[in-house]
């Protein structure tokens, strides 16, 4: 017998990163609708579907509040259809494992006496499927946080998104002056959340995070806490290229640059922006297909 449906609509970037696993304006359903967020392009990771598991049959009125709750995503006639009972429990859990990435542990609140004794764990609630750890680019930069030389003094997570990254630095290198900055002001606010939930300072000083809504690294309050000696970019090819003069006019002498969210086929075009920006490649993690690339600024040798 069914007794469960999917509604399914397109969904902005922007709109997926303020998505959070407790939406008061869904409080009052019973049961709990379950948010879940994939990528359907992996040619075009802005393109993005959500997924609504529902408990009873969506009614118009449902279906106005779930679309309230994407303000800056395309108007679409939401897809509807009904799930076998045995169905619900499976796909609403979808992707809520916890994943263990390098020195990390990403998991939600029901496995967070998971994280084992030698892991940094991260509490991220399910709902999105970038800034959860579930995305190969974003597990890729915490593996490759995690193999890190040395410890950074002032470090900069660029597009921050849900401050996953941020998180990981902070608690990996709680000693480091810490920067998240993002071109969504939703994503910040999602990002002070996370650091509230994760028991993470929000402030100036070392051992705590600045959140600032910012379009690139031209912005004044960037400008003014550069040089960096760690710049974290988890963004998309085309806008790394566009900024790989102003990101490696901000990394210091020695500093440490991972840059994510390309695909394969991009990384030639990207790695010549930045070596034409006059850094240095240091090496690249395949991913699956996501590459994580590494350079380092070293003046005396650009």
């Amino acid at each position: 017998m069914t007794k469960s449906w999917k509604l399914t609509l397109p969904i902005s970037r922007a709109d997926a990163d303020a998505l959070t696993a407790d939406m008061p304006q869904l409080a009052g359903i019973d049961p709990q609708p379950a948010l879940m967020t994939s990528e359907t392009d992996p040619d075009d990771p802005s393109r993005i579907r959500l997924d609504v598991y529902v408990g009873h049959e969506p009614t118009p009125e449902f279906t106005v509040l779930i679309q309230s709750l994407l303000p800056t995503s395309p108007m679409a006639e939401p897809i509807i259809v009904p799930l076998p009972e045995e169905d619900w429990v499976t796909l609403s859990q979808a992707g809520l494992d916890p994943i263990r990435a390098g020195l990390f542990m990403v998991h939600a609140a029901r496995d967070a006496d998971q994280v084992p004794a030698d892991a940094i764990g991260l509490q991220i609630e399910a709902g999105l499927a970038f800034g959860t750890g579930h995305h190969p680019t974003t597990a890729g930069c915490l593996r490759a946080l995690s193999k890190l030389a040395r410890a950074p003094e002032n470090a900069l997570d660029l597009g921050t998104g849900t401050a996953l990254l941020a998180l990981g630095i902070a608690k990996a290198f709680p000693t480091a002056r810490m920067t998240a900055s993002d071109i969504d002001a939703v994503s910040i606010d999602v990002a002070r959340e996370n650091l509230h939930i994760n028991r993470q300072g929000e402030g100036e000083t070392a051992g705590q995070i600045a959140l600032i809504v910012a379009d690139g690294l031209a912005d004044a309050q960037l400008a003014a806490r550069a040089p960096y000696d760690l710049i974290v970019a988890n963004i998309l090819a085309q806008p790394l290229i566009d900024m790989s003069v102003d990101i490696a006019a901000a990394l210091s002498d020695g500093g440490t640059l991972l840059l994510a969210g390309l695909l394969s086929r991009q990384e030639e075009a990207v790695c010549a922006a930045y070596r034409a920006a006059g850094l240095t490649f240091v090496r690249v993690d395949a991913n699956d297909g996501w590459p994580i690339v590494m350079f380092a600024h070293d003046r005396a040798r650009a």
